[in-house]
């Protein structure tokens, strides 16, 4: 039984795609430049930072927007329906998107 307060970490954290044919139209949301819309294929974060993800409406197969990207590894802002959201670069690269 894995409970909230464990210290355990997920095993499919910071992972890529199992199957490793998606070629190059599979990659992270933290490599996709400004200006360009993409599609939300999986995440690879666990716990509390999928939760909060899911919650910001960063679910498979909505089309996100990717308005400007902050210099020196700053955050990423994205457009996401009426929404506009901002993510730290860490959470971004979990977030496997399709071009």
């Amino acid at each position: 039984m894995k409970f909230w307060w464990s210290k355990k970490k997920c095993s499919r954290q910071g992972g890529k795609c199992p199957q490793g044919n998606c070629g190059k139209k599979c990659q992270a949301l933290s490599d996709i430049s400004p200006g360009k819309c993409v599609c939300v294929k999986r995440h690879h974060s666990c716990g509390a930072v999928r939760q909060r993800l899911l919650d910001l409406g960063i679910i498979p197969s909505v089309k996100i927007n990717v308005v400007n990207r902050a210099p020196l590894g700053g955050p990423l802002q994205l457009r996401i329906g009426e929404s506009n959201l901002v993510l730290s670069m860490s959470e971004a690269a979990l977030i496997e998107v399709e071009v």
